[in-house]
């Protein structure tokens, strides 16, 4: 826009002096023409130029009145925007500050509005970087075992070498979206739950159970799960498509061979485990068989617990396409189950581990938890 070659004092003034001079004279005299004076009259009339000063100033006045009522709304509409709900982290009150800025906001009130310094909008955070190998290897390891969580995956990340706190290791696992998929838990009557009989050494008390699934191929997969409830350790999984009583005893006395007689036998009230032939091998081998209660299975609450991750970690990961192929597999896991992976139970040791502790807790008289 051209701007204009005199202001609005100045021309005040050449009006006044057209009132008392001729107005050629004064056109002359400031090289502008007639016209231009009459027309100025026309515009300014009787005004001073104190009165000219004084509208310029309250039209600037107003000018920034309705600047500042429109920086007003502005900040009300952004901050409606973003205050959808509570936020707390400063990176999330710079991101707002950010996008406040974008709609227009100054910076300087941008950071007021939200309170966070200015300097941290031109802030790089480091921690990225920082857990970014962290990362990898709990993706590694999340692929590996998709059913573990951050409590286990963070021993696997010690045994590497990393070590890491255990709200760091949550936070991380979090942030990245590891977190297993948890289950609804089925709405339920729950009585008081007790276990009768808990074991208090190694090879006093052996339980076991039956889990249920099928191959690819069509045939029924039946297992056997038998554990020592101290040392949390699978003695044997025997996989088979019918397992009777006998089935049964041959079992445990394979087992039994391997590592001496326990003192009792924990199982529900199933036919394989009633059986006529089962009980008198217990009792003629000098072991006495505990029998849960009819439809409390959490009696027999250590050997459940294992058929949950036996399920949850082995069957419902894999596709059996035989029953060889199954038996392959299932001992695979139970080796790892005993070998690598870490027990909350046991202070996140292997069963393995625990053992060989008790062991030497019991000649040394003190035992150290890792």
């Amino acid at each position: 826009m051209r701007k204009a070659r005199f202001t609005d004092e100045q021309i005040v003034r050449i009006l006044q002096e057209a009132d008392r001079d001729p107005i050629p004279a004064v056109a002359k005299r400031h090289g502008v023409s007639e016209a231009s004076i009459y027309v100025w009259s026309k515009r300014f009339g009787d005004m001073r130029t104190d009165d000219v000063k004084r509208l310029r100033n309250l039209e600037q006045e107003n000018s920034r009145l309705k600047k500042i009522l429109a920086e007003r709304d502005l900040e009300i509409e952004v901050m409606k925007e973003i205050n959808c709900k509570k936020v707390v982290s400063v990176q999330a009150r710079l991101a707002q500050a950010r996008y406040a800025i974008e709609r227009g906001v100054s910076q300087r009130r941008a950071c007021a509005l939200l309170q966070v310094a200015r300097s941290g909008l031109t802030y790089a955070c480091k921690m990225p970087i920082k857990d970014a190998p962290i990362v990898q290897a709990m993706r590694h390891y999340s692929g590996k075992y998709p059913r573990f969580g951050a409590r286990r995956v963070r021993i696997f990340l010690r045994r590497d070498g990393i070590a890491l706190g255990r709200d760091r290791t949550a936070r991380i696992w979090a942030k990245h979206g590891l977190q297993v998929p948890a289950k609804k838990p089925k709405k339920r009557y729950r009585p008081e739950r007790t276990q009768i009989g808990a074991s208090s050494r190694p090879n006093e008390v052996w339980s076991y159970d039956f889990v249920f699934d099928a191959c690819a191929n069509g045939q029924k997969l039946k297992c056997l799960t038998m554990i020592d409830e101290f040392t949390k350790e699978s003695l044997f999984i025997d996989v088979a498509g019918s397992i009777r009583g006998k089935r049964v005893v041959e079992v445990l006395q394979a087992v039994a061979a391997e590592r001496g007689y326990p003192t009792y036998l924990r199982s529900d009230n199933g036919p394989e485990f009633v059986s006529t032939v089962l009980l008198e091998w217990a009792s003629t081998n000098g072991m006495t068989n505990m029998l849960i209660e009819p439809g409390k299975p959490w009696q027999n609450g250590t050997n459940e617990s294992f058929n949950g991750k036996f399920r949850d970690e082995c069957l419902a990961m894999n596709w059996f396409h035989s029953r060889k192929h199954a038996k392959v597999l299932i001992e695979q896991w139970r080796e790892h189950y005993n070998t690598i992976r870490p027990h909350s139970s046991l202070d996140y040791q292997t069963p393995l581990e625990y053992v060989s502790g008790w062991n030497s807790s019991s000649t040394t008289g003190a035992f150290v938890s890792k």
